[in-house]
């Protein structure tokens, strides 16, 4: 897809071209498959079932795919206040969009 200036080639591995980018952009400690799991997290928070989660990362293994799913406090806080409330008060953590309610798997 991209080519490599030195060589005219198209890289072949993207893992080494991601530690260059972070090392260049001064960034420490962010490994390749943190990008995954914030994918993951970011689609659970939008609400998004595990089915379209699964889907979207290529996992055909629920199990693989939460690994990559965190609950994060804002989601927590929502669903704790959700169920006080009796359903939903609106979307988890303030999400301006209504993909929450794609919930049906």
């Amino acid at each position: 897809m991209f080519a490599n200036p030195r060589i005219g080639k198209p890289f072949t591995d993207s893992k080494h071209a991601f530690t260059t980018a972070c090392r260049d952009a001064g960034i420490k400690g962010l490994w390749w498959h943190d990008l995954r799991a914030t994918f993951g997290t970011r689609l659970g928070e939008a609400g998004f079932s595990l089915k379209y989660i699964m889907e979207l990362m290529g996992h055909s293994d629920p199990q693989t795919c939460l690994r990559y799913v965190r609950a994060t406090d804002a989601v927590k806080r929502a669903a704790v206040q959700a169920a006080m409330l009796g359903g939903h008060s609106g979307s988890p953590a303030g999400h301006k969009m209504d993909t929450w309610k794609l919930r049906a798997v």
